[in-house]
């Protein structure tokens, strides 16, 4: 998929990422990757039969997933830079997930 996207998609070229060269090392840019690859086989293998597949992939999958991928205060390398690099901002630390706490044992959804 990454292969796709190089030669055609262009980005902006201020000093905030938002693209990292090292897009493997963020695990929410795989998932999207590989979703925005099986929906591409997808709208290929429908093409035959709808015309506008392809494009409908364009527009339903890839522009939806581009504005976060790209986005440069929110996306997912938002903490990259293009000079100083992989998540320059953090010292090359991930940022913790989500937090999460599990509900205790006796706890039941409300009816």
């Amino acid at each position: 998929m990454v292969e796709h996207f190089t030669g055609i998609e262009h980005v902006h070229t201020d000093k905030r990422a938002p693209w990292c060269a090292e897009w493997w090392r963020h695990p929410e840019v795989v998932a999207r990757l590989w979703a925005l690859w099986q929906a591409r086989l997808q709208a290929d293998e429908d093409s035959s039969v709808r015309l506008d597949a392809v494009s409908d992939w364009w527009l339903t999958h890839w522009d939806r997933h581009a504005a976060i991928l790209l986005d440069p205060r929110t996306g997912p390398f938002r903490k990259c830079d293009r000079t100083l690099g992989h998540l320059h901002e953090t010292h090359g630390a991930a940022t913790p997930g989500i937090d999460i706490q599990w509900p205790p044992s006796d706890w039941r959804v409300a009816s």
